[in-house]
């Protein structure tokens, strides 16, 4: 089924700051594991990434290419203040770290997360959260 489509964006397993730390080395595995199963496959991946606080920095962006493209969610990252500053570090890391060449953020994409790297030459592609779509199908 997965290869009618030119890419799929590996499995969101969140790493809640507070999860056990040996719980979000596990949901990483997770996606990992996914991912390498479905590379095996034949089928192209574009790895999502995850992370927490500032511990997880060591492993959430291990393994994953460099000047690629990689996916994020900002899905219940962005409500509260403390939350969003979380996100917004761990983007840093993450971009710094990666240098990705698109992002694809799969959730609500605000400029004052986002705007700086695009301005900086990342191309950043949303797709909108399917809660958005369910919604405007309700309504």
């Amino acid at each position: 089924m997965f290869q009618r489509f030119a890419g799929v964006i590996t499995p969101d397993f969140s790493l809640y700051r507070e999860m056990p730390l040996a719980m979000q080395i596990w949901n990483t595995y997770r996606n990992r594991v996914i991912a390498f199963w479905l590379q095996r496959e034949g089928i192209s991946i574009v790895p999502n990434v995850r992370w927490g606080d500032e511990r997880t920095y060591a492993f959430a962006f291990e393994g994953l290419p460099q000047g690629g493209t990689v996916a994020v969610s900002t899905n219940g990252s962005l409500r509260k203040k403390v939350d969003r500053e979380y996100f917004k570090n761990g983007l840093a890391k993450m971009v710094e770290v990666l240098q990705p060449k698109t992002l694809i953020n799969y959730s609500h994409a605000p400029d004052d997360v986002f705007g700086e790297y695009a301005d900086r030459g990342l191309e950043i592609l949303v797709i909108p959260h399917y809660s958005n779509t369910f919604k405007k199908e309700v309504l």
